[in-house]
């Protein structure tokens, strides 16, 4: 079932990508994935209708809840930052004024989270997949996403015929 749901949001992020200008070509590079199955996405064979509707409401979700379920869908980190740049615009801050220093971030499994010379610690955000594990751990929640609030795609499953 999560290969139903990442297809679903792939083929949100393929048809927001299109409607942006983008090439077939591109948007099967950019999505690591055969351009066949990018012209499915396009041309509203593939994913059923259903999928893009649970795909929806989970990109529909506050940021706090959609993006661990996306990040969860792949063992691709990158993909998956990929598709998450793609839904919002987006970033990890840290506020160094609410830091207790626990440390309990610093086990970014990316590499993504370092320790600064004081107290602190820095985000490497080349480094950082956005899969919110270090907002997870934050007992004080001194890291956290931050978001213009806008969602930076269309939903597109009023584009499918009612069945």
């Amino acid at each position: 079932m999560p290969e139903h749901i990442l297809s679903g949001i792939k083929s949100i992020v393929a048809l927001n990508l299109r409607k942006d200008g983008k090439l077939q070509r591109e948007i099967a590079d950019y999505l690591e994935m055969d351009r066949s199955i990018v012209s499915h996405y396009l041309h509203g064979r593939y994913p059923s209708r259903k999928v893009i509707e649970v795909s929806e409401k989970i990109v529909k979700l506050p940021m706090e809840l959609s993006i661990p379920i996306i990040s969860s869908l792949s063992d691709n980190k990158q993909l998956t930052k990929k598709l998450i740049n793609s839904l919002y615009d987006i970033a990890i801050i840290y506020k160094s004024n609410a830091c207790i220093g626990c440390g309990k971030c610093l086990e970014c499994p990316y590499g993504a989270v370092n320790n600064t010379d004081n107290i602190g610690i820095s985000i490497d955000h080349q480094a950082c997949v956005l899969c919110g594990d270090c907002i997870d751990e934050c007992p004080v929640s001194a890291i956290r996403f931050k978001s213009t609030g806008k969602l930076k795609f269309e939903l597109i499953s009023q584009d499918f015929d009612q069945p």
